[in-house]
């Protein structure tokens, strides 16, 4: 009868610390910030970014850089290290210090694949060094093998020819529909993408174009995974998949540009001198 009586003791006890541990939790619920280096958060993945310069240049806005051309083909951004939440993990290590030439064989790839679009004109040696002192001196990845990933995993995925073979071609008059542009993507085996699209006002209407594919990446650069977070959607139902040549460029490199206020005007760099 003892033993009776203490078991129900003991569970009225349980139950009566699960509630306050409940009230608990609605009142201070559990929260996560955006993850800086000193929290000590494992990178669980890394985030390819693949800009559409169609839509980025649409307006005359983009300018050619000092060095090589841009390939007609989507462009990288950046390559994130991120975790499991989808919260980027950056700046991890007070200094850094990148080298271009410690890859010389990647220069070619990186002046045509991942320039910097932006006026005024520059060389893309900025957005390369902001990028790997960002991002990639969080990853696993020495710098070289952060760069071929970037690019390895770019070509893997082949987003140009995902569309072509599903008859999605850059247009100013068609639009596709926006879960054709996911079949398509999700065409390639292990491919999983996030879309970004951009709403743009175009005469008396508004238009919604293709702006972005963000791709999940394994942490050690060398395979496509599932996407473990999703992003909310920016796009419609249908969109355009603007057209984009190098003649959407300006040449006409201005340093006093408008929009060049965060502009950083490296010195002269030999070693990019081609």
């Amino acid at each position: 009868m003892k033993q009776t009586m203490a078991a129900k003791s003991r569970s009225k006890t349980i139950s009566l610390l699960a509630l306050f541990i409940g009230i608990l939790c609605l009142y201070f619920p559990v929260t996560t910030t955006a993850v800086v280096a000193e929290s000590g958060a494992a990178v669980d993945l890394l985030y390819l970014t693949l800009v559409w310069p169609g839509t980025l240049c649409r307006t005359g806005k983009c300018c050619m850089p000092t060095k090589g051309k841009p390939a007609i083909d989507f462009l990288i951004e950046d390559l994130k290290t991120m975790d499991q939440y989808g919260q980027i993990i950056q700046n991890s290590k007070p200094k850094c210090s990148f080298s271009i030439n410690q890859m010389p064989s990647l220069i070619p790839d990186l002046y045509s694949n991942w320039c910097n679009l932006s006026c005024p004109c520059n060389n893309g040696f900025a957005n390369w060094n902001n990028t790997w002192c960002a991002y990639g001196q969080c990853s696993q990845l020495n710098q070289t093998d952060y760069f071929i990933a970037a690019f390895n995993m770019t070509a893997k995925a082949n987003l140009l020819n995902a569309f072509q073979v599903n008859n999605i071609v850059p247009s100013a008059s068609t639009s596709y529909k926006l879960r054709d542009i996911n079949t398509a993507l999700m065409a390639n085996p292990g491919l999983s993408t996030h879309i970004e699209c951009v709403t743009v006002t175009d005469g008396a209407s508004e238009r919604t174009l293709l702006s972005k594919i963000n791709i999940c990446i394994s942490a050690d650069g060398l395979s496509f995974i599932n996407c473990p977070f999703d992003i909310e959607s920016t796009c419609n139902r249908e969109l355009f998949f603007y057209p984009f040549n190098i003649n959407q460029l300006n040449t006409d490199c201005d340093y006093n540009y408008v929009g060049s206020s965060g502009f950083i005007k490296m010195a002269n760099e030999k070693h990019l001198a081609m």
